[in-house]
């Protein structure tokens, strides 16, 4: 065999040199910006009922409502829940008419929001944090020099859309304001995109039977009549260690793994990076001195939003629940909702991301993202929401002195209850009452799981 020519040695040692060069880029390129959490996105019609869209950089828009209920003039009823493209193009349509609304003196104090207002549609948006009134005016652009009661928090916008269209806020504490006239255009659009709605949406809903049961309800509450609804299977996607790796620390040359019971890490002596046989990623990082201060909400979103991004972006379907100062470090805490014709939700703190005073983010937490979630023929009975309150009593004293503001019907995911199992979401009554959130298990059985307080 002959050896090749100087000429061909070069030509070959060139290509090599090219091929290697080529290979590098590519591995930098992955470890920089790696496979989106919920995977590729399939221009394929999905087969599954539900296809959550793949995350990116930019923080998503975390104040948009959990939920919107839509009240027909007819008295039809809907929910539209994150995740559907009705959804989508309700919310679209109402941001635009709340944007830049009027408010001049603006958010008075009433006794009750005027809901019966025959043979109008009305909207309810169900938000997900409790925010100032004035940051809720920052946020969707309100003209208002003068704000009054700017300091009170509200959860909740209800428009409703009869002869005087006007735009309502409702705070935890079950105080009411009168916002601001809705102007005639944005009226009649929004009630000719109620009535081009799909029929289909609106269920049967009822009042609650509290007699007998010590707890008062909320002027205007309904709930859903339903008796059964299918079982769902849920696909997450469970992150890998050594994938995760490159993301959060800057030198791999010295980091060493440290094996638990039912989790792994990492850590390089000041960062530690830990995944629980559930899947639950946890990031924590030393924090040197600071200001005592904790920072605003403005700062800890903006330091979470660049830090999140960098180290492989936001799910699509978070929105932020809590935002919690103490002691020096700011607590943003976000939850899952996505669905389609079913609504799935978390816990709160799906995502966690904590903020120093020095707008460092020091830990950092999520749940796997959900992949797909199937919904299978076999129905399962539940239980009517007045034996929910009855079975929630007990862990939630509150609800007999505080009004229930919001009872609702979502499938809640949850983590395996041991190693290798699979997350599940079974259908959960979420009972709202002044800021605290109770979490019942809806499936009817013969001993009722606990159910879970959040305050």
């Amino acid at each position: 065999m002959t050896k090749p020519s100087g000429r061909a040695r070069e030509v070959l040692l060139d290509l090599l040199l090219a091929a290697l060069v080529l290979t590098s880029v590519v591995l930098t390129v992955r470890v920089w910006y790696p496979e989106p959490l919920f995977g590729d996105s399939d221009t394929t019609e999905p087969s599954l009922q539900q296809q959550p869209v793949p995350i990116v950089r930019e923080m998503p828009e975390i104040f948009r409502p959990e939920r919107i209920v839509v009240a027909r003039a007819d008295g039809g009823r809907a929910e539209l829940h994150a995740g559907s493209p009705t959804y989508s193009t309700s919310w679209h349509r109402i941001r635009k008419a709340l944007t830049g609304l009027d408010v001049r003196g603006g958010a008075t104090l009433i006794d009750q929001v005027p809901r019966g207002d025959a043979g109008a549609p009305s909207l309810e948006l169900f938000l997900p944090t409790a925010l100032q009134v004035g940051q809720w005016a920052d946020l969707l652009q309100w003209q208002a020099p003068f704000l009054r009661n700017g300091s009170m928090l509200v959860d909740r916008v209800i428009v409703t859309l009869g002869e005087r269209p006007a735009v309502y806020l409702s705070g935890p504490l079950g105080f009411e304001l009168y916002l601001a006239d809705l102007p005639e255009d944005q009226r009649a659009a929004l009630v000719a995109h109620v009535e081009r709605l799909d029929p289909t949406l609106f269920g049967p809903y009822r009042e609650l039977v509290l007699d007998g049961l010590q707890v008062t309800a909320a002027p205007g509450l309904m709930v859903p009549d339903v008796k059964a609804w299918p079982a769902a299977e849920v696909t997450v996607l469970m992150p890998d260690l050594w994938e995760e790796e490159a993301r959060y620390f800057p030198d791999l040359s010295v980091v060493r793994q440290i094996d638990e019971q039912d989790a792994r890490s990492l850590t390089d002596g000041r960062r530690l990076l830990r995944i629980t046989g559930a899947g639950v990623l946890q990031y924590r990082t030393a924090e040197g001195s600071a200001p005592a201060a904790s920072p605003e909400l403005e700062q800890a979103l903006e330091a979470a939003g660049q830090w999140v991004g960098s180290r492989g972006g936001w799910p699509q379907d978070v929105v932020l629940h809590r935002y919690e100062r103490d002691a020096g470090v700011g607590r943003l805490a976000f939850e899952v909702h996505t669905g389609g014709r079913y609504p799935v939700q978390s816990l709160p703190g799906a995502m966690q991301v904590h903020v120093s005073a020095a707008a460092r983010v020091v830990y950092f937490e999520r749940t796997p993202t959900v992949a797909n979630v199937t919904f299978e023929e076999a129905l399962l009975p539940l239980v009517p929401p007045e034996d929910a309150l009855a079975h929630a009593l007990p862990a939630a004293p509150l609800l007999s002195s505080e009004p229930v503001r919001a009872m609702y019907l979502t499938y809640l995911l949850r983590p395996p209850a041991g190693a290798g199992e699979p997350w599940t979401a079974e259908p959960t009554w979420v009972i709202q009452a002044g800021s605290t959130e109770v979490y019942v298990n809806a499936v009817a059985r013969e001993f009722p799981l606990p159910p879970k307080v959040l305050h």
